[in-house]
């Protein structure tokens, strides 16, 4: 069993395929990361801007299926920022893990990522098992709020 598996307990993982939203500018990004995703059986939508996660996470929290995890860039040129993008997707469905994602992270701003609630951060460039562990890490997130919040309303 390797590292990525061991990650997620076996009841969570078989409940559901993970359904993961990559929001980045880079048309290369979102194919490489789409591609790895798709390759170890998650099922993976690409989109290029906040506007278009916003629409795609308004549709699933409205109509189903939920996203699982979102993976959304930091830095996007000519739109919304990573930031504001958060705020709207948190804004719409509180339970989403958002994983933040850029090429200039530092220590400082890794710390604020998680400080204004983002779940994780993903320093590109990636390679296949710091994204899947970065979705699978975040999917054990939801997973221990979602046993939290039960566990609290009995």
């Amino acid at each position: 069993m390797s590292q990525t598996t061991q990650l997620l307990p076996r009841e969570f993982a078989t409940r559901a395929i993970a359904r993961v939203l990559l929001v980045d500018d880079e048309p290369h990004i979102l194919a490489v990361g789409k591609a790895v995703l798709e390759a170890r059986g998650f099922e993976a939508t690409a989109v290029r801007t906040g506007e278009e996660a916003l629409e795609l996470v308004r549709a699933g929290v409205e109509r189903g299926p939920r996203f699982t995890v979102a993976i959304l860039d930091l830095t996007m040129p000519g739109g919304a920022s990573g930031f504001e993008v958060l705020e709207w997707l948190r804004a719409c469905d509180p339970r989403l893990p958002v994983i933040a994602c850029s090429g200039y992270f530092q220590e400082d701003v890794k710390d604020l990522c998680q400080a204004i609630g983002f779940t994780d951060v993903l320093a590109k460039p990636f390679n296949l098992e710091n994204l899947c562990l970065a979705v699978r890490r975040a999917m054990l997130s939801e997973a221990d709020a979602i046993s939290f919040q039960t566990g609290a309303a009995s």
